[in-house]
């Protein structure tokens, strides 16, 4: 018996090995999308600090215009004692007290204002000498607070802190002054 060639028969195998083909890509791409998403979720997480809204710098203030020299005279003798009043040494000002927009420090207080998260424990005080030098005013009544913070997997930091505020508003205002030089801060509670 001789088979005779059916049209029909030759479509339904051209079907089915397309059929094949298409059901073969889809599981391929259903496995690439499937490693991708692993790979999204399982990825570890790398911790970060970030910073609020509004500008880092502010445009320094304009420099003052240089002092004329005056010439050399002697003063008037009814002028020689309001020359002694005015040689009396001037009186420095407290940045914490006399400055409306500086931070108040306080010596137990409730809130931090953390600068950084560091894994080596060694670079944390020159981390703190070098903040301190860019804003000793600032700076002036801060004490270093450092925390430790296992994280498990991602390893362990040392979460460099100055403080202490007793409110938030006061550690707000001082890392509003931190981020104006570039560095990010986050208010913290102790």
């Amino acid at each position: 018996m001789s088979r005779s060639y059916d049209p029909r028969m030759h479509a339904y195998d051209d079907h089915s090995r397309g059929a094949g083909v298409l059901y073969v890509l889809m599981v391929v791409i259903a496995v690439a999308f499937g490693g991708f998403l692993w790979q999204l979720y399982s990825a570890p997480e790398v911790p970060r600090i970030t910073a609020q809204a509004g500008p880092y710098k502010i445009e320094p203030p304009p420099e003052p215009p240089p002092a004329q020299a005056l010439p050399e005279t002697a003063p008037p003798p009814a002028a020689a004692g309001a020359l002694a009043e005015a040689e009396t040494p001037m009186v420095e000002l407290n940045p914490q007290v006399d400055a409306p927009d500086m931070p108040t420090f306080a010596v137990n207080g409730r809130y931090v204002a953390q600068l950084a998260a560091l894994q080596s424990e060694g670079a944390v005080e020159p981390s703190w000498r070098r903040f301190a030098a860019r804003a000793p005013a600032l700076f002036a009544g801060a004490h270093m607070d450092v925390q430790r913070a296992d994280l498990g997997p991602r390893g362990i930091y040392h979460r460099i802190r100055a403080g202490y505020f007793a409110s938030s508003d006061d550690a707000t205002l001082f890392c509003e002054r931190i981020r104006q030089m570039g560095q990010d801060c986050i208010v913290a509670a102790r």
